[in-house]
């Protein structure tokens, strides 16, 4: 069955997504390094992790200025937590083994352990190198986050809308994104960007909330195809009572709302620390990673299917507003409607 939904994506006011320059030796450097590991562990070469589970694509459009050898364990994070992800929907094997998992983020052996589990010890491995112990804490605390939702997040659907995005909040991995973000540019020491936690709360929150609901839209169909619950769309079809099209036109209002925020936030912090050096690089750099992960959630196979998606590069004219859900793939459109086109520009 096909179903055509209209879409209402912002546009006109984030920066133009941008691209790593160094994308294609991170490519190599991550494909040879899983090839690796993957033989040495046992498991087999599981296209996945090459095409729809890699992190590459993803962190080189939302880190397109981070140092490249600091993004090359980035990357290779991104791509295990994907594999992770997938490997622990539902009641898995894997999901039942959190509390290994929990003990290896801790530092304990993964020996005796499942293959997924010695490929995530020895990928963290790689990933600590270079990052100071502050922000490895973070890191692992993120992680474990994940972790732990996993392996009970298929107890009970969610009651509302609202408890959604508490669990998202943990299940997305989304807070490993400030994370990566202060590693891959250095923004620590004297380039922190100042703000407390409390202070960045209202800004975190408009990312985290763009980001989802962002994931969530365009990650439809194949979350719809795999019966999986956990997405927006489905949770306001379930708790609110309403129809596709409806919740797909809620969750472009909120998309729009969480912009809003994300703009207004980022210039109350701007009045509030104009003296940090660090501040505006760290803006700069969640404003880059909204418009990337929007434009790798429109092109990735991942989402979309091998024969699906949309490349949009900031520069060719205006966001798709049609979406038509295929069951092998997402196709994207413009319409003869469509409005101005987006472009990038001075948003700050």
């Amino acid at each position: 069955m096909t179903i055509e939904l209209t879409l209402a994506l912002p546009g006109g006011r984030l920066p133009d997504p941008g691209d790593h320059p160094d994308r294609a030796r991170l490519r190599r450097e991550h494909d040879a390094w899983f090839r690796e590991r993957m033989a040495g562990v046992g498991l087999p070469l599981e296209h996945r992790l090459f095409r729809e589970c890699e992190g590459v694509s993803l962190m080189c459009r939302v880190l397109p200025g981070a140092d490249a050898d600091r993004l090359l364990g980035i990357c290779l994070a991104a791509s295990v937590l994907f594999l992770l992800d997938d490997v622990t929907d539902g009641d898995s094997t894997e999901t039942s083994q959190a509390e290994r998992y929990l003990a290896v983020l801790g530092g304990a052996s993964a020996e005796g352990g499942s293959a997924h589990l010695r490929l995530l010890a020895q990928t963290l491995e790689r990933v600590r190198q270079g990052v100071s112990a502050q922000l490895w804490a973070r890191f692992v605390e993120g992680f474990s986050e994940v972790v732990r939702t996993a392996a009970v997040k298929s107890a009970a659907p969610v009651a509302d809308y609202p408890g959604y995005l508490a669990v998202r909040r943990a299940d997305a991995a989304f807070d490993l994104v400030g994370v990566a973000i202060a590693h891959g540019l250095g923004l620590e020491g004297e380039r922190d960007p100042g703000p407390s936690a409390g202070e960045l709360a209202g800004f975190l929150d408009a990312c985290f909330e763009h980001t989802i609901l962002v994931n969530d839209l365009l990650s439809y169909r194949k979350e719809y195809v795999l019966d999986e619950p956990m997405n927006a769309v489905g949770v306001l079809c379930r708790t609110r009572g309403l129809d596709l099209q409806q919740a797909v036109d809620e969750l472009c209002a909120r998309l729009a709302g969480a912009e809003d925020t994300f703009f207004a936030e980022a210039g109350r912090l701007r009045r509030a620390y104009r003296d940090r050096p660090g501040l505006e690089p760290y803006l700069a750099a969640w404003g880059l990673m909204l418009s990337g992960n929007l434009a790798w959630s429109l092109s990735c196979p991942r989402y979309n299917g091998p024969e699906g998606g949309w490349l949009w590069d900031g520069a060719a004219g205006a966001l798709p507003d049609l979406m038509v859900l295929h069951p092998d793939r997402t196709e994207f459109r413009v319409s003869t409607a469509a409005a101005v086109p987006a472009r990038g520009g001075p948003a700050w």
